[in-house]
């Protein structure tokens, strides 16, 4: 039984889970217009509509072939073990959403305990897949390294989960279960997708070659600090990780404008969205050490709000924006024209309008200038606004998603083309 069909199911559950997001969004909206009485964490499970619910699907999806891909003479297995990894996600994450939802702490554990079997079996054909003349080379210890973050997010969620913590407590938990799941695992994996995809997308070679292992150490070293630091109430492994971690993002981010500068082609949204992602996965760096050592001086709850809003809208959103649209056409195809079939996808596919970036980036903006003590009822119209934005471009995206899922031409493309009148 071959899980390499014309539409990967993980992928389609990606895009199941990103649609809901965005009504998750709508929603946040009317309660923010006074439509609708405030919802429960809704805002916590928006957010994991985005990371575990549409993200996490998608590396589950493509993890094993862009390993395979780097991996001479392997070919990404797709058997028995994948379909019971798909199976034990879909089953644990709504468990997950259940339980946070309703404050069922043993609905929630029992399905992030799915989710982490998934994950192990997961790792089990990740290693079963590697070569040893690839042990070490190019990207594939990005996508190696990585899950194992997550495992840790999901036992630092466990420990919140029955008030299990280390000397950080509660929120020390919280904070190393954010920064292991999102600067440790999909961080990780967004910057082996760059630095495989980013040369063969824009048709030239990768600009700095040598900066691959400094963003590896870079992102591995400094996520392991903002993990390790908060669950230990020590500020000091904390912010030494966010500085070593800033230097591997430098590095990555060198490689991505080089290798842009390079090509021939111009004015690619997708490097827009590329690099506003970055933005806001930087602008709390120079506010986190204020934040964590003198709290009261500042709005710090406010601030966290903003920083969160920003790692899931602002960073993670724009770079699914960027990519899963192409790597959703691409996904059927075996390991080794997998790459390839990328680079074909992204010059024939849907590709995301200026209006969209801009949107994505205004509604960001908007919802960090929350984070400014502001006069009654201003950062609640500037949080109506941001999502309002954040909503539209989300929206175009999702049309974007399903049409390359479908395997047809962009919708709004043939709008485009259409005469009306």
């Amino acid at each position: 039984m071959n899980m390499q069909t014309r539409n990967d199911p993980f992928i389609l559950m990606a895009g199941v889970y990103l649609t809901v997001g965005l009504l998750a969004a709508i929603g946040t909206l009317t309660v923010e217009a006074g439509l609708l009485e405030p919802l429960p964490r809704l805002r916590w499970v928006t957010v994991h509509f985005v990371t575990i619910g549409g993200l996490t699907q998608a590396v589950f999806g493509v993890l094993p072939t862009f390993v395979a891909a780097h991996s001479t003479g392997r070919r990404s297995s797709a058997g028995r073990s994948r379909w019971l990894q798909w199976v034990s996600v879909n089953a644990g994450y709504p468990l997950l959403l259940v339980g946070m939802s309703t404050g069922s702490t043993i609905t929630a554990g029992a399905g992030a305990i799915l989710v982490l079997s998934a994950l192990l079996s997961l790792l089990v054909t990740v290693v079963r897949l590697r070569s040893p003349s690839t042990a070490t080379a190019g990207s594939a210890r990005y996508f190696r390294t990585a899950p194992w973050f997550l495992v840790v997010g999901i036992l630092a969620a466990l420990g919140m989960l029955f008030g299990v913590h280390g000397p950080g407590g509660y929120f020390g938990s919280l904070e190393a279960h954010v920064h292991a799941n999102v600067w440790g695992f999909l961080a990780l994996v967004v910057a082996g997708v760059l630095l495989t995809v980013l040369p063969e997308l824009l048709g030239t070679d990768r600009r700095f070659p040598r900066a691959r292992t400094i963003t590896y150490w870079g992102l591995t070293i400094g996520a392991a600090g903002l993990v390790v630091g908060p669950w230990t109430a020590r500020h000091e492994l904390t912010i030494g990780g966010l500085v070593i971690y800033v230097v591997g993002t430098g590095a990555l981010l060198a490689s991505v404008v080089g290798t842009y500068r390079r090509s021939e082609r111009r004015r690619d949204s997708r490097i827009a969205l590329v690099l506003g992602a970055y933005f806001w996965l930087l602008v709390p760096v120079p506010i986190a050490p204020f934040v964590l050592l003198f709290p009261t001086a500042v709005p710090a709850a406010a601030i966290e709000r903003a920083a969160i809003n920003g790692l899931v809208f602002g960073w993670l959103l724009q770079l699914a924006m960027a990519f899963l649209p192409v790597v959703a056409v691409a996904a059927g195809r075996d390991s080794v024209e997998f790459v390839d079939a990328i680079a074909t996808a992204a010059e024939t596919g849907p590709q995301p309008s200026w209006i969209q970036v801009g949107s994505a980036n205004a509604g960001m903006l908007l919802l960090w200038l929350t984070a400014v003590p502001l006069a009654d009822g201003v950062a609640s119209l500037l949080t109506l606004g941001g999502y309002l934005l954040l909503a539209a471009a989300w929206a175009a995206f999702v049309v974007d998603l399903w049409t390359a899922l479908a395997g047809e031409r962009s919708v709004r493309r043939r709008l485009e083309e259409t005469p009306f009148g």
